[in-house]
């Protein structure tokens, strides 16, 4: 009898401590997500299906189709425990994210420099005209408290990278990440790097065209093809082993030669 009311009460402890683990884990989501505005930024609009299949062949997606697993507080916890254990396991072994989870951290990082900037920009309105009533929110921490990394910037990292898993499909995740980046030539989109580089709109590049920049957004950017041609040849061709697509060669001539030149500086 004595032994079955311990296991009684086991079970009961077991139980409860679960129930509270749940509720502190969904109540850290729900504290990270009240730091958030209400609406996340927007895609501001849709690419081709090719340029979403480069940017995808970037991230490791191959030749799958692109998506992205939709996360909660409890299975982001899983991935961060399994993440966890693998380093425990093999801690000098070379550890690769998921395509989807690498789709879903570029989201988040756009995510958080568009809020950072509307911040900015509505911070800038109020002081150049000041007005005696704040003017409510829709939420959202300032800019200041997004770019500090405390324990509360840290709850709302969380509930962002949750959120950005969630709010829209795969293709739209990729769209938003191809229209923030860093492309060179004072490009910020793959909109205005295509006019930027090729001097055509976006829908009208070859896949060898869009190949080259979405990589200048993935790292190679510090290589313009004009102004480096060699060492962006160079760099090219090693991101194409990691990206394994078969319908690209290496970079042809072609495709250097309908690049709008530009100033080089000296040390080009």
């Amino acid at each position: 009898m004595a032994l079955g009311t311990f296991f009684k009460w086991a079970g009961g402890g077991a139980v409860a401590l679960l129930a509270a683990l749940c509720l502190l884990l969904q109540g850290a989501y729900w504290y990270g997500a009240s730091m958030l505005p209400e609406q996340l930024p927007q895609p501001r609009r849709e690419y081709p299906a090719l340029a979403r299949e480069i940017l995808w062949r970037s991230l490791g997606g191959g030749d799958s189709a692109i998506s992205a697993r939709r996360l909660n507080a409890f299975s982001y916890t899983g991935l961060v425990l399994g993440s966890l254990a693998t380093f425990l396991a093999s801690p000098h072994a070379e550890q690769y994210e998921p395509a989807d989870l690498r789709l879903v951290s570029l989201t988040t990082d756009a995510n958080r420099w568009a809020i950072v900037e509307a911040n900015r920009a509505r911070i800038a309105a109020s002081v150049a005209a000041p007005d005696p009533a704040p003017a409510p929110t829709s939420g959202g921490v300032d800019a200041s408290t997004l770019q500090q990394m405390t324990p509360r910037n840290e709850f709302e990292s969380t509930a962002l990278f949750i959120r950005s898993s969630r709010e829209w499909p795969a293709e739209r995740m990729a769209d938003l990440v191809l229209d923030s980046g860093d492309y060179g030539r004072d490009s910020d989109t793959l909109e205005q790097a295509a006019l930027a580089y090729f001097a055509q709109p976006v829908e009208r590049l070859t896949r060898e065209e869009l190949t080259v920049l979405v990589l200048l957004d993935r790292g190679l950017g510090d290589r313009d093809p004009h102004c480096h041609a060699q060492a962006f040849r160079e760099a090219y061709a090693d991101a194409l082993q990691t990206i394994g697509d078969p319908k690209l060669p290496a970079l042809s001539a072609q495709t250097l030669a309908r690049l709008q030149p530009i100033d080089c500086p000296p040390d080009a």
